[in-house]
């Protein structure tokens, strides 16, 4: 199994050597405005300088992390965290240099959770990770991408195995330790710094697990389980904070992760052409339009940019139906399904024309795709009768992939999402296989028993 192991590592690493040349001429999606990609570089040179200005003992400047860290507050800082090495290294490091370090990155981050599933999961798991999404073409291209989602799904495979050996743990009647609390909020946060749509995710395995630990375990067990999920709650809310707190200052008005949803509902939702309580103007994007007028808004109205998002949103949203809003989370979840492969359009060298390259990318990643589509969806809806044990890895996947097809419901969709999800898929396809080889394993073992002669000689 350890070479295997390295074998998968050493394809993914091929793969990635062989894209990059295709990717290092690839400028930022978004371009000069507030593009994620470019977003997310800006706040790394941002946060760069101020590790600079902390180093040299001299005054921040507030003005850059207000302008580039926050911004909008429409993402999370955490690429931006990833980001910031380099530009501490290389201040002035070019997009090529971008792709490469995250190309790296994202290995290393790949390695290291398939190494902890390993230690939590065991082998099988592991492996499959280096395989999907380790293997998948337009995965690995997205590795060298500044987007948040990628990085977050590979933090959440190991909240997620963490998680089910915590549940595990709690059914069978042990607490999980202080250290394990800790940990499980690290890496949730860890996981909301770099997508905040997992918010949800985060919260509903607290959740869980708390109740789990209430129901489940008893005495001096219950009380060191419990202390446990709050000493991790609190980790997860003191490294949160810092963000909320700078965000909610700068924006004036209360801001607990990100600020987008009142516009995304509006777009999503609602009539885009009465957005800005009317038309907004022409020559921009339909994310942008709406925030530069809500700024003009409330410099002229004294009210906070957002207070003035919410008020559009609602207003663009004033004839929603039920039926209008199901069948746009009906198109949203559709889009999930649309083109795995359909960014290599931007992730790719203007000047380089892909080919048949880009047929092999897209033919791979949708042979590998769909596929695991259909596993997602058992992965939700087989139920299997087992001890209770046993129903720790299910219920965790369950959860994970419940709550990251809620973004449908309050987002639009595509295919720069998947990732995300990608690696919890994988876990729930081991473990889907290893359910049915030991539920096959005991009827024929049931089978075999029933059909042995008695002690009378009869059947």
């Amino acid at each position: 199994m350890r070479r295997a192991f390295w074998i998968l590592v050493g394809a993914h690493v091929l793969m990635l050597a062989a894209t990059l040349p295709l990717l290092l001429g690839t400028g930022l999606h978004g371009g000069i405005l507030i593009g994620d990609e470019t977003s997310y570089v800006d706040a790394g040179r941002a946060l760069s300088n101020a590790v600079r200005d902390a180093a040299r003992l001299g005054p921040f400047d507030t003005t850059e992390l207000r302008l580039s860290v926050v911004s909008s507050g429409w993402f999370m800082p955490g690429m931006g965290v990833l980001l910031a090495p380099l530009f501490t290294v290389d201040p002035d490091a070019s997009v090529a240099a971008v792709r490469l370090y995250l190309g790296v990155v994202t290995t290393l981050m790949l390695v290291a959770a398939a190494l902890r599933v390993r230690t939590l999961l065991g082998d099988p798991y592991a492996l499959a990770l280096l395989v999907f999404p380790g293997l998948v073409p337009m995965w690995v291209v997205f590795s060298t991408g500044a987007w948040g989602d990628l990085a977050a799904g590979i933090v959440l495979a190991v909240l997620a195995a963490e998680g089910a050996v915590m549940l595990r743990g709690i059914t069978e009647g042990r607490a999980p330790t202080l250290r394990d609390g800790v940990r499980l909020g690290l890496l949730a946060v860890a996981m909301l710094y770099l997508r905040s749509s997992t918010s949800i995710l985060a919260g509903g395995l607290f959740v869980l697990l708390g109740l789990a630990a209430l129901v489940l375990l008893r005495g001096a067990q219950r009380r060191r389980g419990i202390a446990a999920l709050v000493a991790g709650g609190v980790c997860f809310l003191a490294v949160l904070a810092p963000w909320s707190i700078a965000a909610s200052r700068t924006l004036g008005d209360r801001v607990i992760t990100t600020t987008s949803v009142s516009n995304v509902l509006g777009n999503t939702f609602g009539d885009r052409d009465e957005l800005c309580f009317g038309p907004c103007d022409p020559g921009s994007t339909i994310w942008f339009n709406p925030l530069r007028y809500s700024r003009e808004v409330g410099r002229a109205t004294g009210l906070s940019e957002l207070e003035v998002q919410h008020q559009m949103s609602a207003y663009a949203r004033r004839d929603v139906t039920t039926g209008s809003y199901l069948r746009d989370v009906a198109r949203n979840l559709g889009h999930y399904l649309e083109g795995p492969a359909g960014f290599t359009r931007f992730m790719h060298d203007p000047a380089t024309d892909l080919g048949w390259l880009r047929w092999l990318i897209v033919a791979l990643t949708d042979l590998m795709f769909y596929p695991m589509v259909a596993v997602g969806l058992l992965v939700l809806v087989v139920a299997r009768r087992r001890p209770l044990p046993e129903q720790a890895l299910p219920i965790v996947l369950k959860v994970a992939l419940a709550a990251l097809l809620l973004q449908p419901f309050v987002h639009q969709a595509g295919s720069r999402y998947w990732p995300t999800a990608a690696p919890i898929v994988s876990l729930g396809l081991v473990m889907l296989v290893l359910q049915a080889k030991t539920s096959t394993w005991t009827w024929s073992r049931c089978a075999s028993t029933s059909a042995s002669p008695g002690p009378d000689g009869a059947s």
